[in-house]
């Protein structure tokens, strides 16, 4: 995304990523192609909210030079860690994934209203999954969204069942994959309310080919076994497409022209059809301004619990608790 974000004109390209190797490769790569573009690293670790605050404090002034923060692109993710918590005492998937998200786009919304003032439009643009969908039964926006001792939270197991991994690992990913596209929904709500001229918006790559589960069982001190990983890999043939084309979406939401708020993209192809997850091809809307606009396999609107009215508030408070901070709009 960043790489698009540079090849189209962008003024300044600020990408927010913890001390690593990988990000000063990352962004001596992208300097390539920046030709009069900005591109600088911003130190941030999703992990703590103190680095949340003190990234958006930069970000802010960095973007102040600019006129604003143009697009905010929440699209940091971890799957498969173990049953710990992060230093401010929160399932460390539920704060990477989704309430570090939550705080850092509270801070920066001065900064974007700021941009959307002096041309028109900004945007929030939130990164899910297709595991949104196997957050199964009641969500339980309780325990994952409060501070709680490791280890209650159902454990390490890295089960699989059927065609979809479903230990506990999985499942504590999938709720915080949830919580992206309702908080999309929920600040699109506000937003809207309010006649901002800040947009929020959601996408999922389908399946694309990047280091993001094997990082993820790395971390989390699990395996899988490659007997088990061949079964996986052969019932998902012609359904993982490679990672640039899985930032379509993101690039669409980020910067399509026709993109409006409230408006969730997935790549276009339902396969395997009989699960009935939009895995690869081109990017469509499969919520349009906050509304569904696509079935599942049983005929009710697949995208239901990402606008559940009671999902929508329930997250919103439960979010500002756990951050300890209201969300002004």
């Amino acid at each position: 995304m960043a790489l698009a974000a540079v090849r189209k004109g962008a003024a300044a390209v600020l990408m927010l990523n913890r001390p690593s190797k990988r990000a000063e490769a990352a962004e001596k790569e992208i300097k390539k192609s920046a030709g009069k573009c900005a591109v600088q690293t911003i130190s941030c670790d999703l992990m703590s909210l103190k680095s949340v605050r003190a990234a958006a404090k930069e970000v802010e002034r960095v973007a102040g030079k600019y006129g604003g923060l143009d697009v905010l692109a929440n699209n940091a993710g971890i799957i498969a860690m173990s049953d710990v918590r992060t230093e401010d005492g929160f399932d460390v998937q539920m704060q990477v994934n989704h309430l570090s998200h939550f705080l850092l786009t509270s801070l920066l919304m001065p900064s974007l209203e700021k941009a959307a003032a002096a041309r028109g439009e900004a945007r929030v643009v939130m990164h899910s999954s297709g595991a949104r969908f196997f957050s199964l039964g009641k969500v339980p926006w309780g325990k994952p969204m409060e501070a709680c001792p490791p280890g209650s939270l159902g454990g390490d197991s890295a089960g699989c069942c059927l065609l979809f991994l479903s230990g506990a690992q999985y499942v504590r990913y999938a709720h915080s994959k949830l919580a992206n596209a309702v908080f999309a929904m929920a600040l699109h709500d506000r937003l809207k309310a309010k006649s901002s001229k800040v947009k929020s918006l959601v996408c999922e790559p389908g399946g694309a080919a990047t280091s993001l589960a094997a990082n993820g069982l790395q971390a989390g001190g699990k395996t899988i076994s490659d007997k088990l990983m061949q079964k996986l890999a052969d019932m998902g043939k012609g359904s993982i497409q490679s990672g640039a084309d899985g930032a379509c979406p993101l690039i669409m939401a980020c910067f399509g022209t026709d993109s409006q708020s409230g408006d969730l993209f997935c790549p276009c192809n339902i396969n395997p059809p009989k699960i009935g997850l939009h895995l690869t091809g081109m990017p469509i809307k499969t919520i349009t301004g906050g509304v569904p606009c696509t079935k599942n396999i049983f005929g009710q609107d697949a995208e239901r619990r990402s606008v559940d009215s009671s999902n929508k508030d329930v997250l919103w408070s439960k979010s500002e608790a756990a951050v300890g901070e209201q969300f002004k709009i």
